[in-house]
């Protein structure tokens, strides 16, 4: 038996892994990675996470507090605790991880809200695809932002994931794009207006307004009071279906277009085009496709599956450069930014 060798003996490194098993643990990985994200959505919306502090607390005691099953509270954590979030100090108490701190509503750069977001509404929907797949209708509709906003814990839960998801792209903005040359600068559909107060931040004569339904005004002001450039920043009550505001020289729309059909999109456009004078600007983020995908397009497919169940979907530079064709655009540049996501500045002609 000294001279056996295994069938699959030109496979195995020096680890003694074949580049098989090394597959299938990817394969696997792939597979199972939604349990993080309803594990991670159970930790924060339980409180789990905002009753970890920087010392250890026993499960028991956080069961008492919380009004949770203590056997149950400890399986979560030593789940959180495989994710770094928090951290196993003895066998029935754990002590929150700077990581996990992330995750706190008390946090600076909070993600609370995208976990809660990605944990519950996101995974819910993404439950449609196989709908959609079949018959090319959007499992939840289309957008429906004013239900949203008639439900005030979704709906400032979205908004808020909203905010903190466009914090690293709107910081990555202002370093690549100079708004210093605009008189206003409109935030379209801007939510909480996190975009619209980096730029602000960055440009201190510049003013601006954020647009956005009227439901999100209260939690829009909130917002911007918090950041410190309310005094500067109004909010403007519409829909970008009916009408935009003539106030601006220049309009933002982050992540906007890539929530509507193409119908759809053709109508806020015409109406950005109807707010402009000629030489206005209009910036539109969102992440690009390429025409051809790979491994590393992960991100921004992801990012178009999500938005199939509300009828939505991510697009091609050259999709986007016909889109403002249409509408009365002229195409300037495209600056790209983080997270597969890029500037794309057109002009009003």
């Amino acid at each position: 038996m000294a001279g056996f060798q295994p069938d699959n003996a030109n496979e195995i490194g020096e680890s003694g892994v074949g580049e098989a098993d090394l597959q299938a643990e990817q394969l696997r990985e792939v597979i199972t990675g939604g349990w993080r994200t309803r594990l991670i959505y159970e930790g924060v919306r339980s409180g789990l996470i905002d009753a970890l502090g920087a010392g250890p607390r026993s499960v028991d005691e956080l069961a008492q507090e919380l009004g949770l099953h203590a056997e149950t509270v400890l399986r979560v954590l030593r789940a959180l605790a495989t994710f770094g979030l928090c951290e196993h100090v003895s066998p029935r108490a754990f002590a929150a991880t700077p990581l996990g701190m992330r995750l706190r509503k008390d946090a600076p750069n909070s993600m609370r809200g995208v976990a809660l977001h990605w944990g519950g509404r996101t995974m819910a929907s993404l439950e449609t695809v196989g709908q959609t797949l079949e018959t090319g209708e959007p499992g939840r509709g289309n957008g429906n932002f004013a239900a949203l906003i008639a439900d005030p814990v979704e709906g400032d839960i979205f908004y808020r994931a909203m905010a903190e998801q466009s914090l690293p792209v709107a910081r990555a903005l202002v370093e690549g794009y100079d708004f210093s040359g605009f008189d206003c600068v409109m935030d379209v559909g801007g939510g909480y207006g996190a975009v619209l107060a980096e730029i602000l931040r960055a440009c201190p004569s510049l003013e601006g307004a954020v647009y956005d339904l009227e439901g999100v005004s209260a939690g829009a002001r909130r917002y911007l009071d918090e950041t410190g450039i309310g005094a500067r920043a109004g909010f403007e009550p519409g829909s970008f279906f009916d009408a935009v505001p003539r106030k601006a020289d220049c309009l933002v729309l982050k992540y906007i277009l890539h929530d509507w059909s193409d119908p759809e999109v053709a109508t806020i456009m015409a109406n950005c085009r109807q707010a402009l004078e000629p030489g206005g600007k209009v910036v539109v983020i969102e992440k690009l496709l390429p025409e051809i995908v790979g491994p590393a397009d992960e991100s921004v497919v992801r990012s178009d599956l999500v938005m199939m169940p509300i009828n939505g979907k991510e697009r091609t530079l050259a999709e986007y450069r016909q889109i403002a064709a249409d509408a009365g655009f002229a195409f300037c540049r495209e600056v790209t930014l983080i997270d597969d996501c890029s500037a794309i500045e057109l002009e009003a002609v």
